[in-house]
């Protein structure tokens, strides 16, 4: 088992995102003692499984063995991409226990994305991701294991059923629906807010790292 001074936390962007907007989450969590390290992955090219495949590579590359706990911090589809990690075989042998954190996750897919699989714009803008926002290649990721312990935190408008857009049913955050997050056994907590701008939210992220801290 690898040593380690501080709780590794891998950071992972969503759809259409890139490393540079995880500096500042990076920076955030190393100033309250996290060895933290962003996950770049190519969102228009590959599938779910692929990008899985690329972060066990990654943290091999990093950890260098087994860590006792990796804190995972995901933002939209970058949730998915840890649960396709999360299902490798490899990713037990990386670590003991995972503590992770889901930012407006499509657990259960998009709707939205659902509502546009025929728009060919949609599908030249998110290339490889218009397929795997689908609800149905969601279902396929199937339940985190049980050395994962979870946090979910969902957006949308405070008070109200209605979210940011009427496409998406019940209360949403713009391009997730609220109920689109859960999992089997873990509800979201609501935290309210737009899709776009919470993994920036001081108080987001506060709480994200106090529960990565355990």
């Amino acid at each position: 088992m690898v040593e380690v001074a501080a709780t590794p936390v891998v950071v992972i962007h969503g759809a259409l995102r890139s490393q540079a907007g995880l500096w500042p989450i990076v920076w955030y969590l190393r100033r309250q003692g996290f060895a933290a390290r962003a996950f770049g992955y190519a969102t228009r090219r590959h599938t779910l499984a692929q990008h899985g495949e690329r972060l066990e590579e990654f943290l091999a590359g990093w950890l260098k063995g087994q860590v006792p706990t990796l804190g995972i911090l995901t933002h939209s589809m970058g949730g998915l991409v840890a649960r396709a990690y999360l299902a490798r075989a490899g990713a037990a042998a990386q670590s003991q226990r995972q503590r992770v954190v889901m930012l407006a996750p499509p657990n259960q897919g998009a709707a939205l994305a659902a509502s546009m699989r025929g728009f060919r714009p949609f599908h030249w803008l998110y290339g490889a991701a218009a397929e795997e926002l689908q609800p149905e290649r969601a279902a396929t990721l199937g339940s985190p294991p049980g050395s994962a312990e979870l946090l979910i935190l969902a957006g949308g408008k405070h008070d109200s059923e209605v979210g940011y857009t009427r496409r998406i049913a019940g209360n949403n955050d713009g391009l997730v629906g609220v109920a689109e997050t859960a999992l089997p056994g873990v509800p979201p907590v609501f935290v309210g807010g737009l899709h776009s701008t919470m993994q920036w939210r001081p108080a987001v992220l506060r709480r994200a790292a106090s529960f990565l801290a355990g």
